[in-house]
Parts: structure tokens; C-alpha cells; sequence
């Protein structure tokens, strides 16, 4: 279904009313020049040029030259009743350092283009022309100079004609530092990045290029591609899995990797003072991947061009896996090889990528080769696997052989950075690199705070932070080119998202972003922390008509907008063209509602376009009227993973996909009234019972029994419990009816009193496997674990019904089966709407649909299918204006 309208400027058109009802209400327009003088400065309007002076009263006509100069010129002398504005003339301004606005004293201060002039606030170190040099006009002597050392990794005409080079340890520019980085590592700012024309350019790599599919080859080195379904060439194959990690099928209990070191892998450890987290320290210590090398990477021997040659050196072998896996050698941070000769060896390559999985990236350093051997320093988050290995070697001089390659050479202080411009010369160009690392604007406790028509650009880590902010309009800004996300409301704690105790903090509440641009991000668009999950009071943060395009460029699960806390939305957008998933939910009561989702999740598998898990206290959440269009890989356009519970997905447009939803082991989750265009499967499910009936303690049983708990669940003596408090608020919560879904539905739990955590009757403890028996009286029975509909084990009251089919496949049911007495389990038995009312036009036009206004017509298939108030109901709720 193609739309002759530009979604994104169809978006930009329907928030032109928005915006000026936004701006009355908050009082953003003001004419702040009349209002009474106060201290100082005679006006509470103020304005900043590039061509101003920070010596100047701030006037138009003798304008502050930097924005934190006018900020202090209004400090302390603003209020609702009397606001601030800072009008900032068109043109660049260069930060040293964030600008802070804190408290009362800058609060109620509107910061804005004046009259829609061109205003870019930037963290780049522009790199004029003059200082560029072609390497080819470099004479012998200047070569020998040992700030150019590694030029001669560029052995042939062909690498070297059109190179240039910019001598950044000569003009002072720091050339940044690579970190490791990738999911679940305590994130660290982001290497510099080269921005030409306004466009980040590419750190050099083999193999080339971004635009393969999720299963095409050619774009990654790749071990075998089995869990990818793809035919993998094995570049890269990983040594002695087995004697260095452990069973794959054991990562859980092993211990071997960073993974089983965090606290919700150890809770079976017999002493409970080792069951906690080790430190990302530590981890960065453990056993890294050795590869043999093969396929393209062993082809006129290429490997020996990203490393010195050298067998590494182990000090500490020591065997520190958990029960079994005792004396693997786990502990084997090999040391750096010293005195590298960096005229024939890359000094600074990482593989970046899938590693231990195809949903979350990581990176590892390459630190040397010898024989068919590649030695990496620096483990994996999980154990290294063939079937999932597909990465890019990144950083290395000697295979920048392509247009909008770049490559910093830090060794021994060179500081060197050479690139291969577009058109063979750099002249003409705008070229920055991006080395701030700070926020543009960084928001605590402010109230009233507006940031409108600015443009930012080139920051390490994210663009625009709040923290404890109310009320913040961001407006019609576009950021881009920055490397973690664009705006951050509120922040999140410094564990995994795994972990019981991951959650958001300061997100303040009623700040909003919208009609903005945000693209080009290594990270995602806009965080929404906010909202008490205790006393389930809202945030109410929103982000609404913006446009997010090309992000999580440097890192997976940063999503366009994640969704944390009690009552965000995120709605209106456009959202294109990124790797990864374009929403994360972890909270309750958030709306996703009115989104063209477009070109996701195009480098990743085992996701969704919006995902959510591992909580079955993530209650009252609404995914509707959005349009998926064009999903990858073998992904869906909603993913409820591990326990997820309480989601309502109703009135969307999925298209182009491989499946529509998963029901992954959650209660109360509903599908009802979509429609499915070109769709693998409407959706599919799995259920804890396929394990096994004796498959007890299940998948992630302390991660989502301690969230349980914390809200749903008084357990005295245990580290994540409820207060009787607690549970009362969220029984009132969801019983009351009090609490709408969009279309002024009441969102109701009441089974949530009765749901339970099948334990052990006189000991409290959760059943395992060594408790149960089919016919135990002792809480661990069939009956009390499985077959119960309040049972949490059991995946009741799921719902698929009035499903619109076209051109695509069916729902593709799970089942299990336990013998002696004989049952099977699926769905249905605990739900009489899975896959139910299901309607197959043979064509858009025999479904009555429009193309273009996703409406449908009284008299087509649906209309004689559901009837003319389902189409009526339709008509009126999902139309974007």
C-alpha cells in the first residue's frame, strides 16, 4: 500500500494546528519586551548572534553572542506570569560546553529562532579546507614524518588516490577514544564521527555497504548463518566453544560469559553472597572469541592486515564458571601486544555486530593473528556462536577503499585522520568532526521551559536531556548526528534491562516533543521516563508528529521512543529506516496510537517493530491505529516477549511482514480488529508448557517472579517485594474503570487479583522440577501449575479475533502435549477468541479498503464480514487529519 503523500510531510501539514493550540495554551508566545522590568537588564527579552558580544546588554541591535550569556541575563527573573524569551539569530554556534538551565531560576524562558531564522548549535571542530592535504601530494619527506606512519597501509594506487588527510594532533583536536560498547555493557560516549554536508560518514570497514537484507551475506563477515537462515560463508569460526565456554545450550548456568554473571543467572548459587552482578569491570575481563579464519577474510590473506602478528599472552587462566563449569578458564584477558609497527598492521580493529545472538549487537577489539588464528581482546555478552556470528571489521585504514570512508589513527599519538571524499576532493565541502561530549541543553528542575525552531547537530551523546522537568516544549527542533539519543526524558538505572530493578528515575512529567526531525542517531529518537509504577501516577510525556529516521545507527535497543515509567505516548510519527525496533514499552498505561511505521528492524532478528517483555506487571498498555509497513527479516510488528502481559493491539495496519504479533507466555493480552496486508502469519505464540511438563523453574522465572512481586505481591524476607499499600493501589487501578484506552475503553485487570506464582504450599518457595509431580499435593501439582488460568505459568485470556486477511497467511498456533493423563495445550483452551472471526478479501478492492485514507467502504467484504458499525468505528478511529 503505497500513499501518494509523503507520510512524514503529511505528519508535518496535520501539526500545524497542534502547534498553535500548544503554544496559547502554554503561554510560549508572549511578547515577553512589555512586561515590567525587573533587575539588571530592563527587558525579558533578550537576543544572541554569532557576530554578538557576551559584553552586550542583549538587545537586538547589540545582541550576546552565546546562548548561556542571555540565559544568565534572565536568571532569576522570570515566572508564569512573566516568561522569558531568548530569540537566537540565524547562523552556527560552536558549544564548549552544555548549556544548563536549573531550577526556578531558569525557568518559564522560551529559546527560539527569530522569525524562523536558520539557527544550528553544534558540538563540531570544523576542519577547513586549507587543512586538508591529498596523500598523494604529500612529498617523502613529510611521509616520514611519524605522525603519517600508517600511510603505508595504503599499499596500492588504488587506496591511496583520492585520499585526503587533516593532521588533528596539529590543530589541537582531540581524535577521541574507541570504547567498547554493545547491549547490555554500561554504555560509553561514542568515538568522534566525521560529518560532511551535514551527512555522518563511514568509520572504515570490510565488507562494505548497509543496504543487505537481514539474510543477505554480502554486507558482513559470517560464520555459519544458521539462526539467520542464511547460508553463511565462515569467515570467521569460533575455536573450541566447547572447552572455552561451555555447552551453547548451558550459557545460562555456565557462568563463562558476562551474561551469567549478572544477579538473575546466579539465584540457584548455594551461597547467596555470590549471586550478585559482577561489575562491568570484571566482565571486560573474561574470555574473549578466537576465530579461524576462512571464507573472505582468509582470501590473499586479508586477516593479517588487522592485526600485528603474535600468539597473545594469558597471566590468569583462572577457572571461575558457576557449579559445574567450576574449572572452565573463564578468566582470560589476554595482555595488549606492545610496540605494534603500524606501517604494515592495524593498530585499533574491532568486529562489530551479532555475536552470541541476532537481536543485540556488540564489539570486541581484534589484538592480533598468527597462524589461521584471530585473537580478539575483550569477551562477548554471550557465548560467541557460529550460527549467529555476522559482524564488520571496522576501523582499519588499509580497507578504506570506498567513497565516505574515514579512519583516525590514534597510535602513538599520530592523530591522523584520512578519508576518502565524495567527487575525489573535499573542497567545497563542509567537513566537522564530532567530538563534544555533552548535551546541547541539559534541564533539571526547570518548569516552563520551551526550546523552539533550533537546530542541533554533533554531539557524543545525547542531544537534549531533562531530568525532574515539568512542562518543557521542545518544538519544531531538528537534531541530528548524535551518537546516543536525540532527547532524553528522565534517566534509567545503571543496570540491565533484564534486571528486576531496572526503572527510570526524574522524568518529571507533561513535557512534550513534537513537529521536530530528529535522524541520523547512533542511538534512538526520544526517551519517555516518567510516571510512578508504585503509586501509578502518570508521566504524561509525550512525543507526538515528529519525523525519526536512520537511528540506532551504533546500538541496538535504542528505539525511536522508548516508553518507560506509567502513562507516556508516544503518537503521530514517522517513524524509518533503522536496524532495530522502533518502540520499547516497559512500564503501564502508555499509548502508541497513530504511527507509520516504515523500514525497520531491517538488521536484526528475534524483535519487533514495537516490543515489550519480561514483565507481567506491564498492564494497560495500548498499541493502536498505527500503520507497520515493510517489516524485515523474520520479525513482528509487535513482540510480547517472556511474560508480557496486559497489551492491547487493536486497529492497525500491518504490511509487508513476515508475522504480525507473538504472544510470547503472558496473561491478557489482546489482538482484536486489525488488518493484515501481505502478512507471513497474522501471528504465532509460545507457551512455557513446550518445554516440558516438568520444565520448572521456566525461562527467566527470577527476573519476572521478582517484578511480579514488586508490585503484585507481598513477600516478606524477599529481596523484591510488594507493600500491602502497593498492591492495594494497583487492585483499585484496574478494577475502578476509572483509567480509558484511547477510544474510551475502561482498562480493567480484575483477574490480576487471583494470578499467582505456583509455589511450593508449606514452603513459599517456587516449584521446580524436584517439587513437582503431576498429581503433588503440595502446590506444585499439574493443576496448580499449568492447567490453572490464573496460574502466571498459564498464558490465559490472549486474544486474536476480528482479523482482516489479505494476501497473506493464517495464525500459526503453538501446542504442547504431556502424557499420563494424556492433554494439549494451546491457547484456545484458555481463550475461546485465538484466531476467531477472520475475514480473507481476495483483494484491497474486495475488502472495501482505500488505499490512500485506510478507510473502508459499506459495501466490500469487511462491511458484509463485521457489519457497517464495525466499518463506521473503524472509519472514525484510525484516519490520521
Amino acid at each position: 500500500m503505497t500513499r501518494t503523500n509523503h507520510p512524514g510531510a503529511r505528519l508535518r501539514a496535520a501539526a500545524a494546528a497542534l502547534v498553535l493550540t500548544t503554544v496559547a495554551a502554554l503561554g510560549a508566545g508572549a511578547p515577553a519586551s512589555a512586561l515590567p522590568a525587573g533587575p539588571g537588564h530592563g527587558r525579558l527579552t533578550v537576543y544572541v548572534a554569532p557576530t554578538g558580544d557576551d559584553a552586550n546588554p542583549g538587545t537586538k541591535q547589540a545582541p550576546f553572542r552565546t546562548i548561556a550569556a542571555a540565559r544568565d541575563a534572565l536568571e532569576g527573573r522570570t515566572s508564569e506570569r512573566h516568561r522569558g524569551t531568548v530569540n537566537i539569530r540565524g547562523g552556527e554556534y560552536v558549544l564548549d560546553d552544555t548549556v544548563a538551565l536549573t531550577g526556578a531560576e531558569n525557568s518559564w524562558v522560551t529559546y527560539t529562532a527569530y522569525r524562523g531564522e536558520d539557527v544550528t548549535i553544534t558540538g563540531t571542530h570544523e576542519l577547513p579546507a586549507d587543512g586538508w592535504q591529498r596523500l598523494t601530494d604529500l612529498g617523502a619527506d613529510e611521509l616520514a614524518q611519524p605522525q603519517y606512519a600508517a600511510n603505508t597501509r595504503l599499499d596500492t594506487d588504488a587506496l591511496r588516490d583520492g585520499v585526503w588527510v587533516y593532521d588533528l594532533g596539529a590543530q589541537g583536536i582531540d581524535p577521541g577514544t574507541l570504547y567498547k560498547n554493545g547491549f547490555n555493557w554500561v554504555q560509553q560516549p561514542f568515538a568522534p564521527e566525521l560529518v560532511v554536508d551535514g551527512a555522518t560518514q563511514t568509520l572504515a570497514e570490510y565488507p562494505n555497504g548497509n543496504a543487505c537484507e537481514t539474510k543477505d551475506t554480502a554486507c558482513h563477515l559470517w560464520g555459519t548463518g544458521g539462526k539467520w537462515g542464511a547460508v553463511g560463508p565462515r569467515d570467521l569460526m569460533n575455536v573450541d566453544l566447547l572447552g572455552r565456554f561451555g555447552a551453547q545450550g548451558h550459557w545460562e548456568r555456565s557462568g563463562t560469559t558476562p551474561r551469567g554473571q549478572f544477579e538473575d543467572k546466579k539465584q540457584t548459587l548455594a551461597d547467596p553472597d555470590e549471586r550478585g552482578s559482577w561489575s562491568s569491570e570484571q566482565m571486560r575481563t573474561m574470555t574473549p572469541s578466537v576465530f579461524t579464519v576462512g571464507g573472505r577474510a582468509a582470501e590473499g590473506d586479508r586477516y593479517q592486515r588487522w592485526a600485528p602478528q603474535a600468539e597473545p599472552v594469558v597471566d590468569d587462566l583462572g577457572g571461575r564458571g558457576l557449579g559445574e563449569y567450576a574449572d572452565v578458564p573463564v578468566q582470560l584477558d589476554p595482555r595488549w601486544i606492545e610496540d605494534i609497527d603500524s606501517t604494515r598492521y592495524e593498530t585499533e580493529a574491532w568486529l562489530s555486530g551479532y555475536l552470541g545472538n541476532n537481536y543485540a549487537n556488540d564489539m570486541v577489539r581484534l589484538l592480533s593473528w598468527d597462524e589461521d588464528r584471530l585473537f580478539a581482546k575483550y569477551p562477548s555478552m554471550y557465548i560467541p556462536q557460529d550460527e549467529w556470528t555476522k559482524v564488520k571489521v571496522v576501523n582499519v585504514l588499509s580497507e578504506m577503499d570506498a567513497a565516505g570512508e574515514y579512519y583516525i589513527d590514534r597510535y602513538d599519538g599520530h592523530d591522523v585522520l584520512y578519508y576518502v571524499p565524495d567527487g575525489g576532493t573535499v573542497e567545497g565541502k563542509a567537513v566537522s568532526l564530532m567530538s563534544f561530549d555533552k548535551s546541547f541543553f541539559h534541564l533539571e528542575g526547570t518548569t516552563g521551559v520551551t526550546l523552539r525552531g533550533l537546530g542541533m547537530t554533533g554531539s557524543l551523546v545525547s542531544g537534549v536531556q531533562l531530568l525532574d522537568a515539568v512542562g518543557t516544549l521542545i518544538d519544531d527542533v531538528e537534531i541530528s548526528n548524535v551518537s546516543m539519543d536525540a532527547v532524553r526524558i528522565g534517566r534509567t538505572a545503571d543496570t540491565i534491562t533484564a534486571m528486576p530493578d531496572y526503572q527510570t528515575f526524574q522524568g518529571g512529567h507533561d513535557n512534550v516533543v513534537q513537529n521536530s526531525y530528529l535522524h541520523d542517531l547512533g542511538g534512538g529518537g526520544v526517551l519517555l521516563g516518567g510516571g510512578d509504577r508504585s503509586t501509578l501516577e502518570r508521566g504524561d510525556n509525550v512525543a507526538r508528529h515528529n519525523e525519526i529516521a536512520r537511528f540506532s545507527k551504533l546500538a541496538t535497543y535504542t528505539p525511536a521512543g522508548y516508553l518507560y515509567g506509567v502513562g507516556n505516548t508516544f503518537e503521530h510519527n514517522y517513524v524509518h529506516d533503522a536496524p532495530h525496533m522502533a518502540v520499547q514499552i516497559m512500564g503501564n498505561d502508555m499509548r502508541v496510537n497513530h504511527n507509520h511505521f516504515y523500514d525497520l528492524v531491517k538488521n536484526a532478528g528475534d524483535q519487533g517493530v514495537v516490543y515489550t517483555g519480561r514483565d507481567y506487571t506491564f498492564l494497560g498498555n495500548e498499541v493502536a491505529y498505527n500503520h507497520f509497513e515493510k517489516i524485515g527479516g523474520s520479525n513482528d510488528a509487535f513482540y510480547m516477549d517472556d511474560g508480557a502481559s496486559g497489551m492491547r493491539f487493536h486497529h492497525n495496519v500491518v504490511q509487508g511482514a513476515h508475522s504480525g504479533v507473538f504472544f510470547q507466555s503472558g496473561h491478557s493480552n489482546t489482538a482484536n480488529d486489525n488488518v493484515f496486508i501481505d502478512v507471513g502469519r497474522t501471528g504465532h505464540d509460545m507457551m512455557y508448557h513446550q518445554k516440558g511438563e516438568r520444565s520448572l523453574p521456566v525461562s527467566n522465572a527470577w527476573v519476572v517472579q521478582s517484578r511480579f512481586n514488586t508490585f503484585l505481591d507481598v513477600r516478606p524476607g524477599e529481596k523484591y517485594s510488594a507493600t500491602p499499600e502497593t498492591v492495594a493501589t494497583w487492585h483499585e487501578h484496574y478494577t475502578s474503570g476509572e483509567h480509558l484506552y484511547s477510544d474510551g475503553t475502561p482498562i480493567v485487570y480484575p483477574e490480576i487479583a487471583d494470578w499467582y506464582v505456583p509455589r511450593v504450599t508449606a514452603t513459599g518457595l517456587a516449584c521446580t522440577a524436584a517439587d513437582y509431580a503431576t498429581d503433588a499435593t503440595n502446590g506444585c501439582s499439574r493443576a496448580t501449575v499449568w492447567n490453572s488460568a490464573d496460574s502466571l505459568y498459564a498464558p490465559a485470556r490472549i486474544e486474536l479475533d476480528r482479523s482482516v486477511v489479505i494476501g497473506g497467511g493464517d495464525y500459526a498456533a503453538g501446542s504442547a502435549s504431556f502424557s499420563a493423563p494424556a492433554e494439549t495445550y494451546n491457547l484456545a483452551r484458555w481463550s475461546d477468541k485465538v484466531g476467531t472471526n477472520v475475514v480473507r478479501p481476495e483483494s484491497l478492492a474486495d475488502a472495501g479498503l482505500d488505499e490512500e485514507t485506510l478507510t473502508f467502504s459499506t459495501t466490500g467484504a469487511v462491511a458484509e464480514a463485521f457489519g457497517e458499525a464495525w466499518v463506521a468505528n473503524w472509519n472514525r478511529l484510525v484516519p490520521t487529519p
